[in-house]
């Protein structure tokens, strides 16, 4: 009876491995690789986008690996426009990264990265690695570099090679259908160019003007009548603080004045008494209003 529990546990270890790498039955449906050199960065722009093939159960857990080096800047799915997607990631794996996607429908995933380019001089390489961790229909790679590269040379060879619309870019494309599980597949590029610049720069980089700006702009302010502003604004200032000053003494003129008057009476009225009685007089009195005595003045 141990021989066999003993048996059932071995068996147990030797085929848990394959389901491991089987990653549950997932097999994608198409997995295309763009690869944009010198896009909005000095560097490479990758993307991931896949779908997988209806025959894989959902909610499935997809796993993409990327270079270390690489800067994972989105992960997302289809849904009329690219929505962020529910992943967990990115984790190192030596000279790599993984992350996992949780896929809950048949529609396009994709995750996006940024990995420098390889520089010598003028010539740029760069080499992506597929391990083939899935089965996939159709895998393709498109490659976009500047129009203005040279000695271009990709292995294996573009299958389809164009001139963008827009003229900026040479596009160039090579499928291979029905890779296998473990069936991996190397894309390398090289070219040259004596360009720093990228072909698409960011937004802000490319606002310009509606009409040319001049000194008739709406909202500018010529530099030749800033002096006379500022000079301007300076009398406004100076003017402010005059009057301030000025009605501050008025204010303590008035104050002053109440003071020295008392309750209204004069200054030089002092109150009176008379020698004979000593009762107090009013002014003006001329005779005390007690005894009658004449009052002295």
């Amino acid at each position: 009876m141990r021989k066999w529990l003993v048996f059932g546990l071995l068996l147990g270890l030797m085929v848990s491995p394959s389901t491991a790498g089987a990653q549950g039955g997932i097999k994608l449906e198409n997995m295309t690789v763009e690869l944009l050199s010198e896009y909005d960065q000095p560097s490479m722009l990758v993307i991931h986008e896949f779908t997988l093939d209806d025959s894989t159960p959902l909610p499935a857990k997809v796993t993409l690996r990327f270079p270390r080096d690489g800067n994972l800047t989105a992960v997302a799915y289809w849904d009329d426009r690219f929505i962020n997607a529910d992943y967990t990631g990115p984790e190192s794996q030596g000279n790599w990264q993984t992350v996992t996607l949780n896929v809950e429908s048949y529609v396009p995933y994709r995750i996006e990265y940024y990995q420098p380019l390889t520089r010598d001089g003028n010539q740029r390489s760069f080499t992506f690695q597929w391990f083939g961790d899935y089965p996939v229909n159709e895998f393709i790679v498109t490659t976009q570099i500047p129009a203005d590269s040279t000695n271009i040379v990709s292995e294996p060879p573009f299958t389809d090679s164009s001139l963008s619309k827009n003229g900026k870019h040479l596009i160039g494309i090579v499928t291979q259908d029905n890779l296998k599980m473990g069936q991996s597949s190397d894309f390398k590029l090289a070219y040259e160019r004596d360009s720093e610049s990228v072909t698409q720069p960011s937004n802000s980089a490319n606002i310009q003007p509606s009409e040319p700006i001049g000194p008739n702009t709406e909202g500018r302010v010529s530099i030749n009548s800033l002096p006379w502003i500022i000079a301007g604004f300076g009398l406004i200032l100076i003017g402010m603080a005059v009057y301030f000053y000025w009605r501050s003494t008025q204010v303590t003129e008035q104050k002053s004045r109440r003071r020295r008057t008392g309750k209204g009476e004069d200054a030089g009225s002092e109150p009176a008494y008379c020698h004979e009685c000593g009762a107090r007089s009013n002014a003006g009195d001329r005779f005390c209003r007690t005894c009658g005595s004449k009052l002295r003045t």
